[in-house]
């Protein structure tokens, strides 16, 4: 291999990226971004989709909140209300009070008010299980925490 100057080698390399060499940009990255990308998504798949629970009664849903408040368990709310593929929404939180027919719910640290009437079935939340509670009666005297 012949030495040649520094001026020659900047000018030889200039005409190599001008003229040959063509940068592939986020594809030569593609393959990183894909193999977490499919992680994810398998993760997302293997999650559980709740079932739709029972109907519980007004006064089963409030022995369950006025329980769960006392005792501050953490309780697995499904509203009546499904996405487009038939998936009831839930919440999974702490109750902080509750008024009327309103309650307020933290759910990873944000506060939500939801109504009484809007929700379908409350379980007591455990790591490795739901369980339901036997009803009580509400009485829907006004119960409120600072939060």
């Amino acid at each position: 291999m012949a030495n040649i100057s520094q001026e020659e080698a900047e000018a030889s390399a200039a005409r190599f990226f001008r003229n040959d060499y063509h940068d592939r940009g986020m594809l030569k990255w593609q393959g990183f971004f894909l193999s977490d990308h499919t992680s994810a998504l398998k993760k997302e798949a293997a999650q559980l989709v709740p079932d739709l629970r029972p109907e519980m009664n007004q006064s089963e849903i409030g022995s369950v909140l006025s329980s769960s408040w006392e005792s501050c368990a953490k309780v697995s709310v499904q509203l009546n209300q499904v996405n487009g593929n038939g998936v009831p929404t839930e919440l999974h939180g702490y109750v902080k009070g509750y008024q009327d027919n309103k309650i307020c719910l933290s759910v990873k640290g944000n506060i939500q008010i939801i109504s009484v009437d809007s929700i379908r079935n409350v379980l007591y939340w455990q790591i490795t299980s739901l369980i339901r509670t036997s009803p009580e009666t509400f009485n829907g005297s006004l119960l409120m925490m600072d939060f």
